[in-house]
């Protein structure tokens, strides 16, 4: 990803607060998978229409994300039989900044996709009252019936629209670990682009350029990723297609 890295020094920079302006926690997410290969020319077309986000010099930063289920993949399965008004639960550090957040996501029936989250300290990965209260009163998941299944890794780069309330996030390095077992897998190659943005808001100028590529909207999730990749066990027809299509872009 060294082509990337460089790609991304000419953008214009934004500091954290003024992203912060732009946080959209309630927002319509479109998401995009790539081979790296096609990212050097998209961040090229797109350098005048973004700002890029910058803390202390840096560019690109590191995540971990550790997702919560039930022993029976109450939430895998709900993502894997496509069910709407669906939830993930997880704990994301920030590692540059060291900040750490329990978070809710819930993703409508209309497709709307609503984040709530509190901070936590910095990778303490602990349920006291105040996250307990917090994950059952945004979920219908009690906490006692959860525990961490997937914990993954990834690197990440954060473009603001210049012209309206848009972020778009490119993540890659992927690499996902269970903390129920040893087994660990990575993605290599792989970017995924994420558009984010306010219902019925301006055109998003990378989905012109996707669209041009012929890099086309689709589903992807880390944790239902991670999941298949990690669990031998668990039944995955719905992502057997994209698991071969990951396959063929890396």
């Amino acid at each position: 990803m060294l082509e990337l890295k460089n790609k991304i020094q000419s953008f214009q920079p934004i500091s954290l607060s003024e992203m912060d302006e732009v946080a959209l926690m309630t927002r319509i997410d479109e998401k995009f998978i790539s081979s790296d290969h096609h990212i050097a020319d998209i961040l090229n077309k797109i350098n005048q229409q973004y700002s890029i986000l910058e803390i202390n010099g840096k560019r690109s930063f590191s995540y971990q994300t550790e997702y919560f289920d039930t022993p029976n993949n109450i939430l895998f399965n709900n993502h894997q039989n496509g069910k709407l008004n669906r939830y993930k639960i997880r704990f994301r550090d920030y590692i540059e900044t060291k900040k750490s957040f329990l978070e809710v996501k819930f993703k409508s029936n209309k497709g709307i996709t609503k984040k709530t989250r509190i901070s936590v300290p910095f990778k303490e990965k602990k349920i006291n009252s105040i996250s307990k209260k917090f994950i059952e009163s945004q979920s219908p998941y009690l906490v006692k019936n959860l525990k961490i299944k997937v914990i993954n890794n990834f690197e990440r780069v954060t473009l603001v629209n210049i012209l309206g309330k848009e972020r778009v996030t490119i993540d890659f390095n992927l690499k996902f670990k269970s903390d129920i077992s040893d087994t660990k897998s990575k993605i290599s190659n792989l970017v995924v682009i994420e558009i984010k943005r306010e219902k019925g808001n301006i055109k998003s100028p990378l989905f012109s350029i996707l669209k041009e590529k012929k890099i086309r909207p689709t589903s992807f999730s880390k944790y239902a990723i991670g999941s298949c990749l990690l669990d031998k066990e668990i039944k995955y027809n719905r992502f057997k297609k994209k698991l071969l299509l990951l396959n063929k872009i890396t």
